[in-house]
């Protein structure tokens, strides 16, 4: 009996912003992408490292993030990793990096790998900006 993997067709996601951050440690910088799906869900990924790691480019939907981050207290990467298909161990904190430019998380005072939620939402955070592009790409949807 042979197993074979379920194909997900592409979702076609609106880009509305790009950005850079620096990682976790500050040896490199990411680049990364804010983008609406047909539904209109906010949705996450990082493009681009400048440093050696690897990283898995998936789309992740805010709706799958929000409760992982607002859960378990204070935030480290470690929950995260559930929400990647990719074998990257990187990706979960590079989404920390981002969520901490992003304004959504901060640094716990005097502990340098945990985070604590600002209580900022992303609609307070990213100003309205016009779709810049749209690619296809599959996402990783919260379960309902």
């Amino acid at each position: 009996m042979s197993k074979k993997k379920a194909e997900i067709a592409p979702v076609e996601m609106s880009v509305i912003k790009t950005g850079t951050c620096p990682t976790l440690s500050g040896r490199s910088a990411l680049t990364y992408e804010l983008a609406t799906d047909p539904e209109g869900e906010l949705h996450y990924r990082i493009s681009a490292n400048s440093g050696g790691g690897f990283w898995s480019p998936e789309w992740i939907a805010w709706k799958a993030i929000e409760p992982v981050i607002k859960e378990i207290q204070p935030v480290t990467s470690t929950p995260l990793k559930a929400l990647f298909k990719g074998k990257s161990v990187n990706t979960s904190g590079f989404l920390l990096a981002v969520l901490i430019k992003e304004g959504l998380l901060e640094v716990v005072p005097d502990k340098r790998r945990q985070f604590r939620v600002t209580g900022a939402t992303p609609g307070e955070v990213i100003p309205a900006v016009t779709p810049a592009k749209k690619t296809k790409a599959v996402t990783s949807k919260a379960k309902k």
